[in-house]
């Protein structure tokens, strides 16, 4: 059974702007998200305040990308408490947003993508997902706009590497492999 529910993502719409973008100004933010300029506004001193980024006379910028991603797992596993997944076997696609260890075996970190995360546009999308065998993956209805930054590798698509980074954190596993893989990710410039 698929929750129709979408996940609360405004919050993580910031997140991904700022992660994508880097230094940008608030008013711009409030462009990209489609988010109204008083929320993105608040978000932006939050963020500053938990020590994150930096707001200079209205231009923001990550000064932590650790402790970004940090608070962005926070608020990720918040939604994860709240809107419980269909939990699907599938191989995996190209169609769909591999996170969690569908990412990391993307990138050849892991073995097996099972236990991955998979982000559709559409609740209807599930029914083209279903195969009976591959993997066990948790299956997400999720904001579009996720959607308009995902990066294609190895013929692919995951989620912006801070939501992939997040998503790990979130859902409490490979944790050993995070290190690792956020050294290379800012290494190539988020990337």
């Amino acid at each position: 059974m698929v929750i129709e529910m979408r996940p609360p993502t405004r919050r993580e719409r910031v997140y991904i702007a700022l992660w994508e973008i880097g230094k940008s100004r608030i008013a711009q933010l409030a462009e990209i998200t489609e988010l109204k300029y008083p929320y993105v506004h608040r978000e932006v001193r939050r963020l500053e305040k938990e020590g994150v980024i930096i707001n200079n006379a209205g231009t923001v910028e990550i000064i932590d990308r650790k402790a970004f991603v940090m608070l962005w797992s926070e608020d990720k596993r918040a939604i994860f408490e709240r809107v419980r997944p269909a939990r699907v076997k599938m191989m995996p696609s190209t169609e769909v947003l591999l996170s969690g260890s569908g990412a990391l075996w993307v990138i050849g970190k892991v073995v097996s993508p099972t236990g991955g995360i998979v982000y559709l546009e559409k609740p209807g999308d599930i029914s083209k997902l279903r195969s009976g065998r591959g993997h066990t993956f948790s299956i997400y209805t999720y904001d579009d706009f996720v959607f308009r930054f995902a990066k294609e590798l190895r013929g692919f698509r995951i989620p912006p590497w801070g939501m992939v980074l997040a998503d790990l954190l979130a859902q409490g596993m490979y944790t050993r492999l995070f290190e690792e893989v956020f050294e290379e990710v800012v290494r190539n410039g988020g990337d």
